[in-house]
């Protein structure tokens, strides 16, 4: 089989597979359904993914990859910059945060795929939920980790870690929330909600990190 043509036989076969779990769950979705959807037999599920699990994987890796990848590449960019200096907090921030925003402004169609399947994957079984974290973040949460002890060397290893995991939940959080941006911020031209949100987003983000509690 030419590569073309595999390629494109795999990304039918996610997408159709992206569509149905984001509507109706692991449980919700057969690989009967999948393969009718993207006009391919099982044999080639089988071929491509292996097993129901391993396709659910590749979904994650779809979305997830491209985001932390680019969160790494940015610290990596900031870490050469700054040497051996501590990595300002502000940029750490924006590391974190700005890559998400960009994959939720890539269109109304796109991004509401990609928070359901998200959210699908919160509620259909914690404990996949948690392996997906596990091996789609640990890179990021140890990264991250390492330079905020340096860039806020007055909090505990135990506190740095409290604080991103809160603010991980927040990041996250406004990802499955987008629908209610306009009622809530009584912005109605998405850019612009989008621009307020990101901006504040960095400022939450920064006071939280800072605040010792009082």
């Amino acid at each position: 089989m030419p590569k073309k043509s595999a390629e494109s036989t795999r990304e039918r076969i996610l997408r159709a597979a992206e569509r149905i779990y984001a509507a109706s769950g692991f449980h919700g979705m057969s690989l009967r359904d999948v393969t009718l959807l993207a006009g391919v037999n099982l044999a080639a599920v089988n071929y491509h993914f292996g097993s129901k699990d391993k396709l659910i994987h590749a979904l994650a890796d779809r979305r997830l990859t491209p985001i932390n990848s680019e969160r790494l590449e940015r610290l990596a960019r900031l870490r050469d910059k700054h040497g051996a200096d501590a990595i300002p907090l502000k940029d750490l921030v924006a590391a974190l945060v700005d890559p998400m925003f960009k994959a939720l402004r890539q269109g109304p169609d796109n991004r509401a795929i990609m928070v359901r399947l998200v959210a699908q994957m919160m509620i259909d079984d914690p404990k996949r939920f948690s392996h997906i974290h596990r091996v789609f973040y640990k890179d990021v949460l140890d990264r991250y980790h390492e330079e905020l002890q340096k860039t806020i060397p007055q909090l505990t290893s135990h506190q740095i870690s409290a604080r991103f995991f809160c603010a991980f939940c927040t990041v996250l959080g406004l990802r499955l929330m987008h629908d209610s941006m306009e009622w809530f911020l009584r912005v109605r031209p998405e850019n612009r909600q989008f621009d307020l949100l990101e901006a504040e987003m960095h400022s939450f983000l920064l006071g939280a990190f800072f605040s010792d509690g009082k």
